[in-house]
């Protein structure tokens, strides 16, 4: 899980278009402190212009997320272009283009996150061109890996450069310090690693789509209810996007009844990370209570991380994308559990691999953390959880 660790100071931004400006500002916010929380005069007064001036620019904040990733799916796109493209041999090319990558990502820090949760908010065709950009950038990686590594299976290839990019974009999910020099070295060494690895055969039957949660049974408690109708609308919809009457009416409760167990939907909120986080520990616990050196017990923590994220895709999906949303004090003390779960994944790391210390040590957690988020609770799954064990073992080696 990320971890809210203060970044070092970001360079200046450019002065040239005073609109782009404005709309990485606020991509940078939306990241940050959530699209609903921030609102037109926090980013008016981070550009340094008056709340007025800014309609000048925009009509709505509806326009600025649209401008915001419309810029983003430009920088994307010229990633991919041929022209782009550049390098001898194959494996060239490929080097060139996740060093590419690794540049936007890290120039980018603040904002390359939009590409797990725009979707909630942008009209279909701003969404249709980013997610096309994100793909585009996909193929292009896994045909030169197919070019560089040939006798891979086809689907490999878009598996492996699936996690390679999501490693590269980790970068976004976390504030641990780094130079731009770190960062930049740290992210393609992990990128390439992941390149490098190979897979085992994919599982017959595995589904294509994560399974919702269970539904309780209409003689659970009504408390238990609400809260497993809370997760999937919540993913799909975000926290602003859904009323506790939804969530009522799809556990079978309706009326004032709902706020019998919750007062407010920020407590259900607050429920669902409290039975996230203790469901993480137990499961995690267990696996590793009795696994003994660091490699042993470091090997059943990927194997349970792994499992409880494609097990329980809505639980975690939620839980990593509405932490902005819950009341503070619930949000200070989830914060802590976040943190010291990286914090395990880093004791268990530096003790299996010695040279791998510090803030790369860091970097290179939040890289496999961010695969296994990515490929378990992507819309249409192109891998299994075998498979991403392995992808997870490939960016901590790097």
């Amino acid at each position: 899980m990320s971890e809210s660790i203060t970044e070092p100071a970001a360079p200046p931004r450019r002065r040239g278009d005073r609109k782009s400006q404005i709309a990485r500002i606020a991509a940078d916010l939306f990241c940050e402190r959530g699209y609903y929380t921030v609102g037109l005069g926090e980013i008016a007064t981070e550009a340094g212009i008056t709340g007025p001036a800014i309609y000048r620019h925009f009509r709505n904040k509806q326009a600025i997320l649209a401008y915001a990733t419309a810029d983003l799916s430009a920088a994307l796109e010229r990633l991919t272009s041929p022209a782009a493209r550049t390098g001898r041999s194959p494996g060239e090319r490929l080097e060139n283009i996740i060093s590419e990558v690794v540049g936007l990502v890290v120039e980018r820090r603040r904002s390359v996150q939009l590409y797990q949760w725009e979707r909630r908010y942008l009209g279909s065709e701003d969404h249709d061109r980013f997610t096309a950009a994100i793909a585009a950038l996909v193929d292009v990686v896994a045909e030169l890996l197919g070019e560089v590594r040939p006798r891979l299976p086809a689907a490999d290839h878009r598996t492996l450069a699936s996690a390679a990019l999501s490693a590269v974009a980790s970068l976004s999910t976390h504030r641990t310090p780094l130079t731009a020099r770190a960062a930049t070295e740290g992210l393609r060494a992990v990128g390439l690693g992941v390149l490098a690895t190979g897979l085992p055969p994919r599982l017959a039957g595995e589904p294509a789509q994560p399974a919702p949660e269970p539904a309780v049974g209409e003689f659970g408690s009504r408390r238990e209810r609400l809260l497993a109708a809370a997760l999937r609308p919540f993913r799909e919809r975000g926290f602003h996007g859904v009323t506790m009457e939804d969530i009522g009416v799809a556990a079978g409760i309706s009326g004032s009844s709902v706020y019998r167990h919750f007062p407010s939907k920020a407590d259900l909120l607050a429920a669902v990370y409290y039975r996230a986080a203790d469901r993480l520990t137990a499961t995690t616990n267990a696996a590793i209570e009795n696994a003994g050196e660091p490699g042993a017990v470091l090997r059943e923590l990927v194997r349970a991380y792994v499992g409880f994220a494609f097990e329980h895709s809505d639980l975690a999906a939620v839980y990593l994308s509405e932490y902005e949303n819950l009341p503070d004090d619930d949000r200070h003390t989830l914060r802590k559990v976040q943190r010291e779960h990286v914090e395990q994944w880093v004791r268990l790391l530096t003790a299996v691999r010695e040279n791998t210390r510090g803030a790369h040590a860091r970097l290179v957690v939040h890289a496999a953390l961010n695969i296994v988020h990515d490929l378990s609770m992507s819309r249409r799954r192109i891998t299994d959880s075998a498979q991403v064990e392995y992808l997870v073992f490939a960016a901590l080696a790097s």
